[in-house]
């Protein structure tokens, strides 16, 4: 009894010591196989723990010591499965001297349990709770004594405490590691100056061994116009052969930062990898039930894919180019909605997908969310600040253009009662000097040239009044429904002679099939003869005029599009930038109001006008229409009305 008193004594004094000398759980695991093996001196030792992860209950052989070492790494029991399952689930040791005969055996031949005859299971149990199997295996027939089962139970007791200390410490270990990695990214992200930059970073976070650690990893983000799940980023080798290359070089590199790996790599060799060209190509709408990618994104959650090829929701010919069956995904949302979805795999290396891998990346795609929805935050302030500055600047415009139409309507009435009587009586005048015969012939010439110079410019000054007044009262309109290429046509048939006279041909392309459109005929008439007018005036010496129009889609809407293009040579820029001012003119005769009136007009319609300006080459002319019917356009202009009162 004094010897199995020692045993025993001997053996709590190894185990602790291998307690106080290490927190790895595999050294602790190995070395306590060996103690039992040379204390009890059995042939074989196996030690299961239970893994509890994806809410499966399986006990795993993680150390063994007299059975094959590939085989044992294979073996997985489910709970009550096989004698140490049961064993496991009844929280009960089992001494089993013709262990083989036991109907609970179960058989692995990965690890020739057939050659042992005789098999020693204990529970290691915490808090009532079992969290693995000690096993003792003899190749002859044995009968365990009561010491030697009390002593493979106190070494069991003295296990589990080793084995919950070495899982707090592997835990706080990975939990610094993640906080360091999840830290490092965060840093790297916050100074980097482009988005581009930042998720190459999120991807590389997942990717770099210390992280991650995945061998590839696609950024898909969502197209609200498309409404599709659309890959932009992708990042990784594009061949077994690169993958090789890129671990050798890892492999020599001594330093584990991971800030250098996150700053120091060569953040744009992705955009020329094949890897990231076939990320580009990749799209899927995005329909409920439809994509394994899709249901990630809709339903904020990540999933691994083991069987993918089985998979539904997985499309074939997507599994064939991606050439994995078995990958993850991680969803990517903010709090306005889902932005994306990250596709991870390891189709290199072939490891398995981890819980644990999964969700580490699942904190970093976190990363990444909070990246681009701050950029798409501060890309719609930048647009909401320049369309308020647009709208203020249109606003200063337009009250200044609302003055100046005022003044000059009133200068106008106020000028043109005068005018009108100076011009009557001077055309009066005119006619009665050419009436009158006298000696002096030459006087009366004289008289007549002055009058006529006088009508002259009185009609050269109504013309002018004109002008402004048709500027200051462009937003009355006669609407009806019209022919839109009828009236392209009647303008053109105005300039007939100029063309011929000037060598200016015309090149036509209006669409068939044009409903008629609600519009004011004689306004939209003024618009063209403006354009066409500057188009033919800026080609002197010939040229070539092109006038098309269809049906477009502009700022969302279905648009009716009127272009012009000439072969002028364009506009200088200085002269350019203020072809809408009022009263902004080079020709000599002119008033500069032409293209103001125009616009106006087309504004006043609720379409647009752009010119572009094509040096050495010539100027284009866009005007857009909206496309309505007389019915939809007088229920706009109630609609405006009523708001207005």
């Amino acid at each position: 009894m004094n010897k199995d008193s020692n045993l025993g004594l001997e053996v709590l004094v190894e185990v602790g010591r291998i307690s106080n000398s290490t927190q790895d759980l595999q050294e602790i695991l190995n070395r306590t196989i060996d103690v039992i093996k040379d204390k009890l001196h059995i042939d074989g030792c196996a030690i299961y723990l239970l893994n509890e992860a994806d809410n499966e209950s399986r006990l795993e052989l993680k150390a063994s010591s007299g059975l094959p070492r590939d085989g044992a790494s294979k073996i997985a029991l489910d709970l009550g499965k096989g004698v140490t399952g049961w064993v496991a689930k009844h929280k009960v040791t089992l001494a089993l001297s013709e262990a083989l005969q036991d109907p609970r055996f179960v058989y692995f031949p990965e690890i020739e349990e057939e050659k042992f005859k005789s098999m020693l299971s204990v529970p290691m149990i915490i808090q009532e709770k079992c969290i693995g199997v000690i096993n003792g295996h003899t190749l002859d027939e044995r009968f365990f004594s009561p010491v030697e089962i009390s002593i493979l139970e106190t070494i069991s007791n003295q296990m589990t405490g080793c084995i919950r200390n070495a899982y707090e410490y592997h835990r706080s270990q990975s939990l610094l590691r993640e906080q360091t990695i999840l830290y490092e990214i965060s840093q790297a992200v916050q100074s980097a100056r482009s988005l581009e930059h930042r998720l190459w970073i999120i991807l590389r976070g997942m990717t770099m061994g210390q992280a991650g650690g995945f061998n590839r990893a696609i950024l898909m983000l969502v197209d609200e116009k498309k409404n599709n799940l659309q890959g932009v980023m992708g990042l990784g080798p594009s061949s077994e052969e690169e993958a090789n290359r890129i671990w050798a070089e890892l492999a020599n590199i001594n330093s584990e930062s991971i800030h250098l790996e996150l700053t120091e790599a060569d953040k744009d060799e992705y955009i020329r990898s094949a890897f990231n060209a076939y990320a580009g190509t990749l799209s899927f709408p995005i329909q409920p039930n439809h994509n394994i990618l899709v249901e990630t994104m809709i339903h904020n959650k990540p999933f691994i894919v083991k069987d993918a090829i089985n998979n539904p929701l997985a499309p074939k010919d997507f599994l064939k180019s991606l050439g994995v069956n078995e990958f993850a995904a991680v969803p990517l949302t903010a709090q306005q909605g889902a932005l994306g979805v990250v596709l991870i795999d390891n189709r290199y290396n072939k490891a398995p997908i981890t819980e644990a891998a999964l969700k580490l990346s699942a904190r970093i795609a976190a990363q990444g969310s909070w990246v681009i929805e701050n950029s798409r935050l501060f890309n719609k302030l930048l647009e909401s600040n320049r369309e308020l500055l647009s709208t203020k600047e249109q606003l200063i415009q337009s009250e200044k253009l609302a003055a100046l139409g005022e003044l000059s309507a009133e200068v106008a009435h106020e000028i043109k009662n005068p005018l009108v009587a100076i011009g009557g009586f001077a055309r009066r005048l005119s006619k009665k000097v050419k009436k009158i015969t006298s000696p002096n012939e030459y006087e009366l010439s004289s008289i007549s040239n002055y009058t006529d110079i006088i009508v002259q410019e009185v009609e050269r000054m109504e013309s002018l009044l004109n002008s402004i007044l048709s500027y200051s009262s462009t937003a009355q309109l006669d609407i009806e429904e019209c022919d839109l290429n009828s009236i392209v046509k009647e303008s053109i048939e105005s300039f007939e002679p100029n063309l011929y006279n000037q060598n200016i041909s015309i090149q036509c392309a209006l669409a068939d099939n044009l409903d008629r459109y609600a519009l004011d005929r004689f306004k939209i008439k003024q618009v063209l003869i403006n354009i066409i007018f500057n188009a033919i005036d800026s080609m002197k010496d010939g040229g070539i005029l092109k006038i098309n129009t269809k049906t477009v889609s502009h700022d969302n809407r279905k648009m009716l599009l009127i272009r012009t293009e000439d072969s002028g040579g364009g506009i200088p820029q200085e002269t350019f930038a203020n072809i809408f001012n009022p009263f902004f003119t080079t020709k000599e005769s002119g008033t500069g109001l032409g293209l103001s009136i125009s616009r106006r007009i087309v504004e006043s319609h609720g379409g647009s006008i752009h010119v572009a300006n094509n040096i050495n080459q010539g100027v284009t002319v866009d005007v857009y229409l909206p496309l309505q019917n007389l019915a939809d356009y007088n229920k706009k202009t109630t609609t405006v009305q009523e708001e207005e009162k």
